[in-house]
């Protein structure tokens, strides 16, 4: 089938792509920060480089910029909508709110670890402050994940009426 036989994408669709790429961006600096991985174990650890925290930082960065841009896509898609995308474009912009404060608090984590490994470096380390600070990142971080999570249900209930339109 070539490019021309193609019907147009809808509104809703294109949007969804790219959530769905910001959503494996974040996921993987995620997954680099808190699932296990064997070059985190000794003596790996020691030959191959560890996390990246500043380029997390800067990713979550980018991906504030690309949710915001998201989100001037549904206000301008709304106006375009076929009726059946209504619903998952009005859960939109609750969700790119979760996604940006997520992507804040995960940045948040990961400047943090940045700064104990500066620390680290120049032996000026104090771990008692340090750790109830790392406990409430963690835990504003893990809320807003349960934010993201339950904005993200109102979405793919919202991404089903479309697919399902699209393809009866």
């Amino acid at each position: 089938m070539s490019e021309k036989d193609e019907t147009p994408k809808l509104p809703s669709q294109v949007i969804f792509d790219n959530l769905k790429e910001l959503l494996r961006a974040k996921n993987t600096a995620h997954e680099s920060m808190f699932k296990f991985h064997w070059k985190k174990m000794w003596p790996f650890s020691l030959i191959w480089p560890q996390v990246d925290y500043e380029r997390i930082v800067r990713l979550m960065s980018e991906i504030r910029k690309n949710a915001i841009t998201q989100g001037n896509l549904v206000a301008e898609a709304n106006s375009k909508a076929k009726p059946f995308e209504k619903n998952f474009l009005n859960a939109l912009p609750a969700y790119l709110d979760a996604l940006d404060v997520s992507c804040q608090k995960l940045s948040a984590a990961a400047q943090w670890k940045q700064d104990m490994l500066q620390k680290k470096l120049h032996h000026d380390v104090k771990m008692v402050r340090d750790v109830s600070e790392w406990s409430k990142i963690l835990k504003e971080y893990e809320k807003a994940q349960n934010d993201l999570v339950r904005a993200g249900a109102l979405v793919q209930m919202g991404w089903g009426e479309v697919v399902q339109k699209k393809s009866g």
